[in-house]
């Protein structure tokens, strides 16, 4: 095996993350790797020293996998972000057309609703719409300290945005879910495109979550 494909191996064993970004690195590193390379021969390297000499100047394995992970985890924050921004009002829109769709008015319900229940449901509502707001808010945050960060200051930042949003998200679901299961049990089974979507955005919601802890910068070896 060459230096630079043993070198690119390493790279690889210590990283963890989205198999696509993880693959983009790889793929430069051996790029530049190979560049550098090529430069060592046409000064009359032989092949095998001017790979060693490249894998040299790039630097030792550990500290570039530090730097490419902090990298692979800001990546992975970033798609969490979207996820929420996304998912969340989707899920959101989705249910209410359901529930006008296969259900109807909020006055079926025959029963009177008392003022606190109201109050969870606007509650709700702010919580529905403060989650994708603070996804939307990060990214923009993102986007301008990435010109004065580094991946690994970045992450920082983003890691407590991820899971604010999706901590948030959570926060507005178990608040309905506990509301309603107080007031009237019977409001949880309104119709099956709404319990379908119900259940879909508490998966997405738990789908969501190990993010926070992912997002984590990892120790590498």
């Amino acid at each position: 095996m060459s230096a630079i494909e043993a070198y690119i191996g390493d790279l690889d064993r210590r990283l963890s993350g989205s198999a696509g970004a993880k693959a983009d690195l790889l793929t430069e590193a051996r790029d530049g790797l190979s560049d550098a390379a090529e430069a060592y021969r046409e000064g009359d390297a032989c092949q095998g020293d001017a790979e060693r000499r490249a894998v040299a100047d790039f630097g030792p394995a550990a500290v570039i996998a530090r730097e490419y992970q902090a990298e692979l985890t800001l990546r992975g924050d970033i798609g969490a972000l979207w996820k929420v921004i996304i998912g969340v009002p989707l899920f959101q829109l989705s249910w209410e057309l359901a529930r006008i769709w296969s259900y109807g008015d909020w006055s079926r319900m025959g029963k009177p609703t008392p003022e606190w229940y109201l109050s969870v449901i606007e509650l709700f509502g702010v919580l529905v719409i403060v989650s994708p707001l603070i996804g939307a808010v990060a990214l923009v945050g993102a986007r301008r300290l990435g010109r004065r960060l580094d991946s690994v200051r970045l992450g920082k930042v983003t890691r407590w945005t991820v899971g604010a949003a999706t901590i948030t998200n959570l926060l507005a679901l178990l608040l309905l879910t506990v509301g309603t299961s107080v007031l009237d049990p019977s409001r949880m089974n309104m119709s099956l495109p709404c319990n379908v979507l119900a259940a879909g955005w508490a998966a997405f919601s738990f789908w969501l979550l190990p993010a926070v802890f992912r997002s984590r910068p990892l120790a590498v070896a």
